[in-house]
């Protein structure tokens, strides 16, 4: 291949692509039940290939770095759901029910054995909160008597949530060890928390009226938090999460009437959709680095 050639190939690739997953862990809903699937390039479609394939309903899986652990929610006899633990093989490792209520959300802590999620009681009412692997139970955090969302962490002593309010959703960051919360982003929804645990950077999503975006929050010089649209949404982005290396935003997306799975370049804003055919719906698209991926389909 010609100098000119490849210069003008990768021109090309740099104006209007990005850098393709190695894999995208997602929960994926077909004949009214769900399992956790993994998606990676090839054909015209991409290769799915099954991680679970259980009797129940399963969801919000999020991948555990620290551990090697697929954390998910997993649907009990009685319709409630709890949480479970998957190795590398594919194996559950961990299941944890809760006598009070559904628990959901789960995210690992980079640093020990803390896994951060939530608990939806009879009465509607979600409490945040987190569980010590593998032996806790779940320990909530209260906060002004105030219904919660999705965490993520920030630090080992803090986190990102949101709280229910009666104008819709507020975003806080919360000292573990004093149980302050700060309140970062009112007005409208803001909701579905999301950091990157290798950069720190902050995501989340923000509606108001019939917009939603995601947005990105940060410090500005003075320490004051902003935050920026990165999806300039006109229906509904919602649902982020980011490559390991944070260089890759993936989220869904509504067009066209039906939602779809966008990946976009942090740096350059270029887009492109993942092609997931075959589901009713789908949740939580995630991420994965290529060596991930083949310790999971090793055993698959």
């Amino acid at each position: 291949m010609s100098t000119l050639l490849m210069f003008l190939l990768a021109a090309t690739f740099a104006a209007y692509g990005q850098a393709t997953p190695a894999g995208v862990l997602f929960v994926g809903v077909q004949n009214k039940t769900s399992d956790i699937y993994l998606w990676q390039p090839g054909a015209e479609d991409g290769v799915i290939t099954p991680l679970t394939r259980t009797p129940v309903k399963e969801g919000n899986a999020s991948w555990w770095s620290r551990k090697g652990l697929i954390l998910a929610s997993r649907e009990q006899a009685d319709g409630s759901y709890g949480l479970v633990a998957i190795n590398e093989k594919l194996e559950t490792v961990w299941e944890l029910t809760d006598p009070e209520g559904s628990l959901g959300w789960a995210a690992g802590s980079p640093w020990d054995d803390r896994i951060l999620c939530v608990r939806g009681l009879s009465n509607g009412f979600v409490q945040t909160g987190v569980v010590n692997y593998p032996e806790g139970s779940f320990e909530p955090f209260d906060y002004e008597g105030l219904s919660g969302g999705q965490l993520a962490w920030l630090s080992p002593d803090k986190i990102m949530l949101s709280r229910v309010i009666p104008d819709g959703f507020m975003l806080t960051h919360r000292e573990l060890s004093t149980g302050n919360e700060e309140v970062v982003v009112s007005g409208g929804l803001n909701w579905q928390s999301y950091v990157n645990e290798g950069s720190g950077r902050m995501f989340f999503v923000r509606r108001v009226g019939q917009i939603s975006s995601i947005f990105e929050l940060c410090k500005d010089a003075a320490g004051k938090y902003e935050y920026t649209n990165l999806t300039n949404s006109r229906s509904y982005d919602w649902e982020p999460a980011t490559s390991p290396d944070c260089q890759t935003l993936i989220y869904q997306s509504m067009r066209d009437g039906k939602f779809v799975t966008i990946i976009r370049d942090l740096a350059t804003g270029n887009e492109k959709q993942i092609s997931l055919p075959g589901f009713s719906q789908i949740y939580f698209p995630t991420i994965l680095d290529s060596e991930t991926c083949q310790k999971l389909l090793a055993w698959n």
